[in-house]
């Protein structure tokens, strides 16, 4: 018996018709008019079933201008951030009979430009792509819009483009952070692992902390702005620093969940009670939040949502050419024990 890979021209051997016949009445949309009599549909269908032939994607592109492949890149496969926002995107292009891409961009902003023109060499219909990018790097997404690919990212955006995008209020999220803390008395308040202020979370969310700040009558204080890496590590040198200022913080808001587990960290080994000497705000909500052993307060962001959404602007950009949109979903405060 073969293992070849049935092919279309052995579709159209078994039911007695040509290559293009075959190809049209396969690649036809249902209750399209092609002519053909219901006999040779019937033929060619019951040889592609009877081969379990299956359509290239590749191929099919070449001739319908469209493969029915959709393109998706996320910065890391490992932050337990993006598995909810990827399940929540594809599920909605399956059910609308598109294929997905994933690809891994490793936070690397060279690295996430292949894998963006690996995608192309595929003839996606379209991107969703959460980019690792600064807003000075915007030039591959400039040729995406000049080339009339539909994109749309997530989470993080560009500033002054006409880009589709999907995203999250992370100014108001951190600014509702503050006013949590000053509500419970506090107002010492550092911002712990802000990442490059060139990509969009981080200036908003650090615009936040500082209007948060001053909408309330506190002045910031520059030694409590601890920008440093977005990471668990991050959290642990926060704590360090946090321990060498006069007077000491007495509330953190951290840029991320990740940032925050390294702060109750190093404060457990400190011997710094949470939130008695030190209350302690995460951002994002991400599974463990509430399973540690002194719960996380932080702000909850709608993965899912975000994932749904991004489907449904990218559809409309493949529907319009240089569509363009915005749209910013609201978060949540979620209150637990590190504040108390």
């Amino acid at each position: 018996m073969s293992n070849a890979v049935p092919t279309l021209e052995d579709v159209a051997k078994l039911a007695g018709v040509s290559k293009s016949t075959a190809s049209r009445i396969l690649s036809a949309v249902k209750d399209a008019k092609i002519p053909f009599s219901l006999g040779t549909k019937k033929k060619v269908r019951e040889a592609a079933i009877k081969l379990d032939y299956r359509p290239s994607k590749m191929a099919r592109g070449l001739t319908l201008a469209r493969t029915g492949i959709i393109g998706l890149v996320v910065p890391s496969l490992t932050d337990v951030f993006f598995p909810e926002v990827i399940s929540a995107i594809e599920a909605p292009l399956v059910k609308a009979g598109y294929s997905v891409i994933l690809a891994d961009a490793n936070a690397d902003s060279q690295v996430e430009q292949a894998r963006i023109h690996d995608l192309l060499t595929w003839r996606v219909d379209g991107l969703i792509i959460a980019p690792s990018q600064s807003s000075s790097q915007a030039g591959l997404f400039w040729e995406l819009w000049r080339r009339e690919i539909p994109f749309v990212t997530i989470d993080r955006t560009f500033p002054e483009t006409p880009f589709c995008s999907v995203s999250t209020d992370d100014e108001a999220g951190v600014a509702m952070a503050v006013d949590h803390l000053v509500a419970a008395g506090r107002a010492r308040i550092a911002w712990a692992g802000a990442g490059p202020l060139s990509l969009s979370t981080s200036r908003l969310r650090q615009a936040g902390y500082a209007a948060g700040l001053i909408r309330n009558g506190i002045l910031p204080v520059p030694d409590y702005a601890l920008h440093l890496p977005v990471s668990e590590s991050a959290g642990r040198q926060a704590v360090a620093r946090i321990l060498a200022l006069n007077p000491r913080p007495d509330a953190v808001i951290c840029f991320s969940d990740h940032v925050a587990l390294g702060v109750l960290e190093a404060c457990a080994q400190h011997g710094i009670r949470v939130p008695e000497d030190l209350a302690v705000v995460g951002y994002a909500d991400l599974p463990f939040a509430r399973m540690l052993k002194v719960s996380l307060t932080t702000i909850r962001q709608p993965q899912a949502l975000l994932g749904r959404r991004a489907v449904e602007l990218l559809l409309k950009c493949m529907e319009k050419k240089k569509h363009s949109e915005r749209i910013v979903l609201p978060v949540e405060l979620i209150v637990r024990e590190s504040t108390g």
